[in-house]
């Protein structure tokens, strides 16, 4: 396995890297101390003992160094004092190989310069933080091993021994100097690259904290817009079913119609926001386009009289069948955008058609849908930079906005396999899009409920919200249905524990005791060989809301606004399992 290199540009890896260098020649320096001792004069004895405390001075000021609470601080304090004591180590060792050359004159010269040669290579192949460091390291060695070879009773004169040792020196300088830029080069890269990922780490972080803070908004989004507008929907479906006037009804008819639209469209926008648009899936159900582009030139039609525009839809096949299996969320979130895009394109006086084309092929309906408008029209070099975000051609600087409603049509064709595109009309632009969907065959036959069974079934509603609870009570006046009602976790825990109920639905925040609290409670308290269904109402509906409530024991999930036709269904499964016990 490869030894990883030590990083000395940090302070664990400079400690490593100076103890190592103090603990290896401290054994090597006390044998040297023990054979000058043995044989070398008191005073060369000496200079070896003082090679010996340097380096101890070096251990010790790496010990120091990690007992330091600022590691910046303790770096460069440690890195200058390696430089202090290289100098001292060097020159002390130097000075050493000189007293030693000049002890018995010639006959120690080969044992001055052997000593001479290992300080200089020690010192050239050591890491050099600078450049100051190495000349610090192999410049002393360097004029002392010259000093040694020449002989001074002729300077000027140099026999084999001389040049051997100048063409050493200048071999061991040329080939260190270049491994020490390369060294400096690799520190610097190192340096670069801890300091790069500390801010990559950093990054990483905030982009996390800004991850969590995006879901929590979304989730408080859900909630506090689901909210009232499940208490608008509950009271306007139950205004329809009061004795009105036409024109009456009409307007509750579009605030239940606009309501669910506005409700479908927060659910687009909730899960694009969430969903990283490369693995988004469609949710495919029965849809009728027809009916679908009429709810929406319906509740935009108001808005349209107001700014003086003609909204008109154009049936081109009025015996073909719309029906078909599609995900009504991204159709109807299109249909939107375009139709409002060209509402704000268009000025008074002028008018937007919304044409609904197919064609049948095999099993699947061709569809095609238009959205013309007499606004300003679109050059042909901009067509195709529309649907990107933040992209602004000359009509959309004239409406303003940031180009995200038409880039999130095109995502969803692209999601449905479909094509989207714009081209010029007469006296204006048409925005169109075309997919192929399944044709939805329903059952010829119904399947029927039996009804005229006896007994109510018995419902406890844990809901805070007041609003809510009329709207729940409303949606249940005319069912089979004793409901009993909670305004918070503990005080549905307490009802439970006293009563008999056949069903629990469960809100999730609520004062005192919230949902899943209470549902886990129940779970851990429920009677053996008993288990009473538990559905969470709530607005707080996210795949990770619902397996989070799964894992607490709930059975399902009604979402807010309430949809009156699960609900029904639901009590239907409920009552036929309780009167197949009885």
């Amino acid at each position: 396995m490869l030894k990883r290199p030590t990083d000395v540009t940090q302070l664990d890896g400079l400690v490593r890297y100076s103890r190592s260098v103090a603990l290896s020649r401290l054994a090597l320096v006390a044998v040297l101390v023990l054979l000058l001792m043995s044989f070398a004069p008191w005073g060369i004895s000496a200079l070896g003992v003082v090679e010996f405390g340097l380096y101890f001075g070096l251990f010790m000021a790496t010990e120091v160094a990690l007992r330091d609470p600022d590691p910046v601080k303790a770096h460069k304090r440690l890195a200058l004092q390696s430089d202090i004591l290289m100098l001292l180590l060097v020159g002390n060792a130097c000075w050493m190989a000189v007293q030693i050359r000049l002890w018995e004159g010639a006959q120690y010269q080969v044992e001055a310069a052997l000593l001479a040669i290992s300080v200089l290579l020690f010192a050239a192949l050591r890491v050099h933080l600078t450049r100051v460091s190495y000349l610090i390291g192999v410049v002393p060695p360097s004029l002392t091993l010259v000093w040694i070879a020449v002989d001074w009773s002729h300077p000027f004169q140099l026999d084999h021994y001389t040049l051997a040792v100048m063409l050493f020196v200048a071999a061991v300088l040329l080939v260190t100097a270049r491994q020490q830029a390369t060294d400096r080069a690799l520190t610097r890269t190192a340096r670069d690259l801890t300091r790069n990922n500390v801010a990559l780490t950093q990054a990483m972080h905030e982009a996390k904290a800004a991850n969590r803070a995006k879901s929590e908004l979304l989730a408080v989004a859900s909630h506090e817009i689901r909210t009232p507008l499940n208490a608008i929907l509950g009271f306007a479906r139950s205004l329809r079913g009061e004795p009105l006037t036409p024109r009456q009804a009409e307007l509750a008819a579009g605030v239940v119609e606009g309501g669910e639209q506005l409700n479908r469209l927060l659910d687009g926008i909730l899960d694009l926001a969430r969903a990283d648009p490369l693995r988004a899936k469609l949710d495919i159900a029965p849809v009728d386009l027809r009916t679908l582009a009429r709810s929406v030139v319906r509740v935009w039609s108001s808005h349209a009289r107001a700014i003086g525009v003609s909204l008109i839809l154009e049936d081109a096949d009025p015996a073909l069948s719309f029906h078909v299996v599609a995900d009504l969320v991204r159709l109807e979130q299109t249909l939107v955008n375009l139709v409002s895009n060209a509402l704000g394109a268009v000025s008074a006086g002028g008018k937007v058609t919304l044409r609904l084309a197919g064609a049948v092929q095999g099993g699947d309906l061709r569809v095609l849908i238009e959205v013309a408008d007499t606004g300003p029209p679109i050059p042909a070099d901009e067509r195709l930079k529309v649907f990107e975000a933040w992209e602004q051609t000359e009509r959309g600087r004239l409406q303003g906005g940031t180009g995200m409603g038409l880039k999130i049509c095109a995502q969803n064709l692209a999601l449905m396999g479909g094509e989207i595109a714009v081209g010029p009309a007469e006296g204006g632009a048409v925005f169109w899009f075309a997919f192929a969907a399944p044709i939805h065959r329903p059952a010829s036959t119904p399947v029927s409920r039996e009804k005229g069974q006896p007994g109510e079934i018995r419902v406890l509603a844990a809901e805070d919200n007041a609003a809510n609870r009329r709207v729940l009570a409303l949606a249940l006046e005319n069912a089979p249905v004793s409901l009993t009602f909670a305004e918070d976790g503990a005080l549905a825990l307490d009802l439970w524990r006293t009563g008999a109920f056949d069903l629990i639905l469960m809100d999730v925040n609520m004062p005192v005791l919230g949902g899943r609290d209470a549902v886990r409670e129940i779970r851990r308290a429920e009677p053996a060989g008993t288990h009473i269904p538990i559905w969470m109402l709530t607005a707080n509906v996210f795949p990770e809301d619902v397996a989070r409530y799964r894992e607490d024991g709930a059975d399902g999930v009604l979402r807010k606004p309430l949809d009156v036709a699960a609900l029904y269904a639901l009590l239907a499964d409920v009552a036929q399992v309780r009167f197949a016990a009885t």
